[in-house]
């Protein structure tokens, strides 16, 4: 798989730039707060973010090496640490469907079945959002994970 150069901005920050110039920011945060009731887990658990950050053209054309690339620093950040990451689709621009088949297909072509996926939706105050879960197959408490997963989801508006 031919992906473009990433580089570490810092240790869970990426950034890689595109032949057509487009720089992006793929990093994971720290997301075990929301997991706080599950302390066996809740420090591996993390929320991955991909921005762009420079873009100099408008019309982007498709570009398999962006899906590659984010696969590769995927593989990095689980071959390293091991963990959880929640992807979560931004609702910010109604564009969220878009970047969960987007997401969905990326990990379908290229998950090698050493990682799990649970897709799950939130409503809070009637705004839904899409999101996912990866983890490492191997994860001691991916059973306990995934349900802790769908818990939060089903329990996202609660007050």
């Amino acid at each position: 798989m031919i992906h473009y150069p990433f580089t570490n901005l810092s240790e869970l920050s990426f950034e890689f730039k595109t032949a057509q110039g487009t720089v992006y920011h793929a990093y994971f945060i720290a997301y075990g707060s929301y997991f706080s009731a599950y302390p066996e887990f809740s420090n591996d658990v993390y929320a991955f973010n991909l921005e762009v950050a420079v873009r100099d053209i408008d019309n982007l054309s498709p570009d398999e090496k962006i899906a590659q690339t984010v696969v590769a620093i995927f593989q990095f950040f689980f071959t390293s640490r091991k963990n959880v990451a929640i992807y979560i689709c931004d609702s910010s621009d109604d564009k969220q469907m878009a970047r969960k088949r987007k997401f969905d297909l990326w990990f379908w072509k290229y998950n090698d079945g050493s990682i799990l996926k649970e897709d799950g939706l939130a409503v809070i105050a009637g705004m839904e959002i899409y999101n996912s879960l990866l983890l490492h197959k191997q994860h001691q408490h991916a059973e306990g994970i995934i349900n802790a997963f769908r818990t939060l989801n089903e329990r996202a508006d609660d007050k």
